[in-house]
């Protein structure tokens, strides 16, 4: 029994140059500090304003709650890459 030849494959086509479908990596981190930044901004402002007497306690814990979430899930997305980023760098060895 014989098996039978491979055909060749055609001409590849030509490559389009690449382009970026939407932001850079360092774009969305730049974003996610200045939304970090923001809102311990705004959780400090509505404190002090409470430390003042203009403000109220209820809008400065939960501005303060919101900041420390973001905070978490931030810490915990740098983790992650961290991580990944070591694992690459392990199996290029």
């Amino acid at each position: 029994m014989q098996i039978d030849p491979i055909p060749a494959l055609g001409a590849m086509p030509e490559a389009a140059p690449h382009q970026p479908h939407g932001p850079s990596f360092a774009d969305l981190m730049g974003a996610t500090a200045d939304a970090l930044t923001g809102a311990l901004s705004r959780a400090d402002a509505l404190a002090t304003d409470v430390a003042s007497g203009k403000g109220s306690i209820a809008d400065a814990a939960i501005a303060r709650a919101k900041a420390d979430v973001m905070l978490e899930v931030a810490a915990v997305a740098a983790s992650r890459v961290s991580g990944a980023i070591s694992a690459l760098l392990q199996t290029q060895a």
